[in-house]
């Protein structure tokens, strides 16, 4: 038997995941607060497609588990495997991906109004920038403050406690491409 464990974000959980799968953000990993080793059952670790998921492996051998797998090409891999997965088309699309909406459409905004009507609009582009360089340095994001206060994510604000009651699977994970 297998525990299928999501590291993705909240948002991301919301909007697609594995069913019966236990949630377990990133944001939040410690190594002591992942759940305990069963006897017997592997911890499957999935993300989005296999990144996050092998560096909380990484971390989780570094000390000392041996149970733990990182399910190859993540929730992506998954769902194109033809194994299935719970989507909530209704759920805002996560955060993140808002940001580079957001970002990228007011760089192609302040760069047409360089253009057509002032050199000066291209200080947006360089403010837009500068924004994102301080919010990938120190994980402080102002944009995503913002948009996560926005209505249509007002549910998805609050995280709430990880789900440690997931699911289990058997073979099936093996079909998803389950690497040791």
């Amino acid at each position: 038997m297998a525990h299928i464990v999501e590291v993705r974000e909240t948002d991301e959980h919301r909007r697609e995941h594995v069913a019966g799968a236990s949630l377990f953000p990133t944001s939040i990993f410690s190594v002591t607060g992942f759940p305990a080793q069963q006897a017997g059952q592997r911890m499957l670790v999935l993300c989005r497609s296999g990144n996050r998921a092998g560096k909380v492996v990484d971390a989780l051998r570094a000390a000392g588990r041996t149970d733990v797998s990182v399910i190859e090409g993540g929730i992506t891999g998954w769902s194109k495997a033809g194994l299935p997965v719970v989507r909530n088309a209704k759920a805002p699309i996560p955060l993140v991906r808002q940001v580079m909406i957001v970002a990228g459409v007011l760089l192609i905004a302040f760069t047409a109004l360089a253009v057509l009507v002032n050199p000066w609009f291209m200080a947006g582009t360089g403010f837009i920038g500068l924004g994102l360089t301080f919010a990938g340095s120190t994980g402080i994001c102002a944009m995503a403050t913002i948009l996560a206060k926005m209505p249509w994510n007002r549910a998805t604000a609050a995280l709430p406690a990880p789900n440690t009651t997931g699911g289990s699977c058997g073979s099936t994970a093996t079909a998803g491409k389950c690497c040791s």
